[in-house]
């Protein structure tokens, strides 16, 4: 019996290679270089990318955005949740905040911070504004996943609120923390790049999609949109290893209890 990684490889690969199929059936179709570009053409561009200078360098300044945003949304996220346990009355209060948040369209934000900042500063806070309140969401699901038993049980003992958080609320929450972790950096490059976009943010990736659509480089369009695809997967794939680490420090922990019973 295959396992069901390897299956679910296998899948993956057919979806691929049916996805490659519609790709060549619709430029035979089609006929046309400005609309659907041919398989090679691509290849090849991203191999022109791959040697460019300006590519790696549009390349790092949109993943250092990227990044920026999405670490400082993550930390005031844990910030607002970690006061937010203790004060059912602060949850009460930023769930407005937050659901107007959440329903803020990207298109009509990114031109307001466009008037108030400038192209390369606006596509890092539209990333800002649509991450936070997902990982608000994500931070507080997670906390009441939190077996209510054990709640009452370290209230009732009056245990330090410090204690609780590092030593009860975290641990137990860092599992489904990490779980969201890869996906949601995954999230944020795309956000970054349709931002930029919308921006015209020069020396960048969404700079570069941009300038292909205006001069009809349906190459490079589709190149620049594999590599970023391939990047968010990897990027993924990386933050979702995370996982085995608290699932190992799980079974430590819970080897050590069994000897302490023993």
């Amino acid at each position: 019996m295959l396992s069901e990684k390897r299956i679910n490889f296998i899948f993956s690969i057919v979806a691929l290679v049916l996805m490659w199929g519609v790709w060549v059936l619709a430029h035979i179709a089609v006929k046309n270089e400005y609309i659907i570009p041919s398989f090679q053409d691509v290849v090849i561009n991203i191999g022109e990318n791959l040697s460019s200078l300006q590519f790696w360098n549009a390349f790092a300044r949109t993943l250092g955005r990227t990044l920026y945003a999405w670490g400082v949304a993550f930390l005031c996220a844990v910030g607002l949740v970690s006061i937010g346990i203790f004060s059912a009355k602060f949850r009460r209060l930023l769930a407005p905040f937050i659901s107007v948040l959440r329903t803020l369209p990207t298109m009509a934000i990114t031109l307001m911070l466009l008037i108030w900042t400038n192209p390369r500063i606006a596509p890092v806070y539209v990333t800002f504004l649509m991450l936070f309140p997902l990982m608000y969401s994500q931070l507080l699901t997670a906390y009441g996943e939190i077996d209510p038993s054990l709640v009452q049980m370290i209230t009732v003992y009056k245990v330090r609120r410090r204690d609780r958080l590092l030593k009860v609320y975290i641990p137990l929450m860092m599992p489904a923390v990490l779980s969201q972790m890869g996906a949601n950096l995954s999230l944020s490059l795309k956000v970054m790049i349709s931002a930029e976009v919308l921006a015209g943010t020069f020396r960048s990736i969404g700079g570069m999609m941009y300038d292909a659509a205006m001069y009809s480089r349906m190459d490079q369009m589709f190149s620049v949109t594999i590599m970023m695809l391939v990047t968010g997967g990897v990027l993924e794939y990386i933050f979702g290893r995370l996982t085995f680490l608290t699932a190992r420090w799980r079974g430590k922990n819970s080897k050590k209890r069994r000897r302490a019973n023993d």
